[in-house]
């Protein structure tokens, strides 16, 4: 089974490191078109649009043709649109295929998910989206750090390295077993689409907050219970820290003069360390439950307060937090799904991490080394999370 969940996370881990890499290439992009940084960050925000979008309307369609359809046909959109990105020459043509990278990626970001939800038994599904988020999150983390070093060489190759694990995703996932489901949320969670959507464009113009808002009230009518809706708020809060965290130290780095490959280096200690304690706290989820989510956003909040000495230690601390925090979190959110819903609730976990990653992103870009911001939200953010999670935890007891 394990076997299994990592062939079906690779497609996810793509479409999450298609995501980031780019960043940091987008300076070269600018020169080589001679146009200004904004507009060549439209790369970054048109992939990501297009991922919020249809994320929830392509898990409707795998609820009922079937995941592993709908995988390799992302799959296979992803690696088409690397392909021709590679050799584009045009600005605009590349805008476009980027939007066609971004209707891949929003098929595989839900599956990958929904797949470890769904072949996993009640008694280890911990262990299951641990590897399956474990996975999934290291594409977002270790972008940054992989995407300068191949800018340091020739941008274009971010694309090629796509494709060719989008051709990978294909060759390991077409032997696996179709699932299906039949969920009762139906097509009132584009109502998360609308909420999200806002969310992502209101951090280029202010004013689309009142999509967001539109969004947040008529989602109060999808039937959702309150233990998805309470634990995926507090998954919402600690990602925007794990992903502001992880743009942090590559801004400090650079700052400080280093080589590209000494910050690609440096940097994964966060995601590698996240990775280690990902699978590791999955385990112990199913054994402990919510507890262990609450340590994880507790030593967030803890941790955090080692960026005030050095840049080192906190990367390897806060990485075994989020790792803690995040595996149970998602663990504990998908469990309080039946499982006929588990593939549309799985779209929306997934276009949860999509929004925190642009959210994280454009929040360490703005602060860039205000060290004192960086903390005051990392504590704030996870201190909330922890606080809903026990409140979850004293519910339960009840029961």
């Amino acid at each position: 089974m394990n076997k299994k969940i990592v062939f079906t996370s690779l497609p996810g881990f793509t479409a999450a490191l298609e995501a980031t890499m780019i960043l940091l290439a987008i300076p070269e992009i600018s020169k080589e078109f001679s146009i200004s940084y904004s507009e060549s960050t439209l790369l970054i925000i048109i992939f990501v649009i297009t991922e919020t979008l249809l994320v929830i309307p392509f898990s409707l369609i795998a609820d009922k043709k079937g995941i592993k359809k709908v995988m390799i046909t992302g799959s296979f959109i992803m690696l088409i649109a690397s392909i021709l990105i590679f050799i584009s020459n045009n600005f605009i043509v590349m805008l476009l295929l980027r939007a066609i990278q971004g209707i891949g990626g929003s098929m595989v970001i839900l599956t990958s998910l929904s797949y470890a939800s769904l072949i996993s038994s009640d008694i280890n599904r911990g262990k299951s989206i641990g590897l399956n988020h474990t996975i999934i999150s290291l594409g977002y983390v270790i972008g940054l750090p992989l995407g300068g070093l191949m800018a340091s060489i020739n941008y274009k190759y971010l694309f090629l390295f796509t494709a060719f694990l989008s051709l990978l995703s294909i060759i390991l996932i077409i032997n696996i077993d179709e699932i299906k489901g039949k969920s009762e949320i139906g097509k009132s969670s584009f109502y998360i689409t609308l909420l999200f959507s806002g969310l992502i464009l209101s951090i280029y113009y202010i004013p689309f907050i009142i999509i967001a808002i539109i969004g947040l009230v008529l989602s109060f009518r999808i039937k959702l219970s309150k233990e998805f809706s309470l634990s995926s708020f507090s998954g919402f809060l600690h990602s925007i820290t794990r992903n502001m965290l992880a743009a942090y130290f590559v801004f400090l780095l650079y700052s400080l003069k280093y080589s590209p490959l000494i910050v690609g280096l440096l940097v994964l200690i966060y995601p590698l360390f996240f990775t280690f304690t990902s699978f590791i706290s999955g385990k112990l989820h199913d054994k402990y439950g919510l507890k262990i989510a609450s340590l994880g956003f507790l030593s967030m909040s803890v941790f955090s307060l080692l960026l005030f000495f050095n840049f080192l230690f906190p990367e390897v601390f806060l990485g075994s937090s989020t790792g803690v925090a995040t595996t149970s979190n998602t663990a504990y959110t998908m469990n309080s799904l039946n499982k006929n819903d588990r593939i549309t609730g799985s779209g929306i976990r997934s276009l949860q991490g999509i929004v925190t990653n642009a959210i994280g992103l454009g929040i360490a870009s703005k602060l860039l080394l205000n060290l004192n911001y960086v903390i005051l939200i990392i504590i704030i953010f996870n201190l909330t999370a922890l606080s809903i999670t026990l409140i979850l935890y004293k519910n339960k007891l009840k029961l």
